[in-house]
């Protein structure tokens, strides 16, 4: 039972270390700006974004002022290094919210922002990027199946369960590929000193024929 109750404690620790979400800002001219991504295959990622600009913006609209300048967008892209492919496009001008993203293999992504339109000034946004499914994920699959709190915690865990021993095999097959790679430098760092001891005997013994053959010539020897 004690043992049950520290694998609870490590699991508990590990999903929290694991789900904890990423939180940055950048600002926004005319360039895309990428993050690198590094996860496993067939992983769920939210991304959470806020455009405080924006806030004003909708007010003002909802207010009924004039407003002058148009209505600022963003376009998120997520890209699949390997395969050079972007396997998520989508333009978001809301204030605030949440795109849901997931990775297609075990390569590094690349999330990359930039404004739809040419600003004059920076754009500011704001962006947290979490492991699993979003919070509204879960409020409509709830909808959806008539699920109680307790039911929709319980599919909660079984992701993060699931989101945990998939971390683990990605960190198991990244340590082995990091083994073979560090066994292939220690061959070469092996067979390199031999190689220079090799070159430098042979030059050795060219510079000795080539001793030996100037003072025949010279009738030295």
């Amino acid at each position: 039972k004690k043992m049950r109750q520290v694998f609870m404690l490590v699991l508990f620790l590990l999903s929290l270390f694991l789900g904890c979400s990423k939180g940055t800002f950048i600002l926004l001219v005319d360039k895309a700006e990428c993050f690198q991504i590094e996860e496993p295959g067939d992983t769920q990622l939210t991304v959470y974004y806020e455009i405080p600009s924006l806030e004003k913006l909708v007010s003002s609209e909802e207010q009924g002022a004039n407003v002058a300048s148009p209505r600022k967008a963003v376009k998120m892209s997520f890209i699949d290094r390997r395969s050079k492919k972007a396997v998520f496009s989508k333009t978001v001008a809301a204030h605030k919210g949440e795109v849901q993203l997931t990775t297609m293999s075990d390569s590094t992504h690349q999330l990359c922002i930039k404004p739809a339109q040419k600003q004059v000034s920076p754009l500011r946004i704001d962006i947290a990027i979490e492991r699993g499914q979003g919070d509204r994920y879960y409020d409509e699959l709830a909808a959806e199946n008539n699920m109680d709190k307790l039911q929709v915690e319980v599919v909660k865990l079984n992701d993060e369960l699931a989101e945990i021993l998939n971390e683990a095999d990605f960190m198991k097959d990244k340590e082995v590929r990091f083994h073979r790679k560090a066994e292939r430098i220690n061959k070469a760092a092996i067979w390199w000193p031999v190689l220079q001891i090799i070159i430098l005997i042979i030059t050795a013994v060219f510079q000795v024929a080539n001793l030996k053959s100037f003072f025949q010539s010279k009738n030295l020897y």
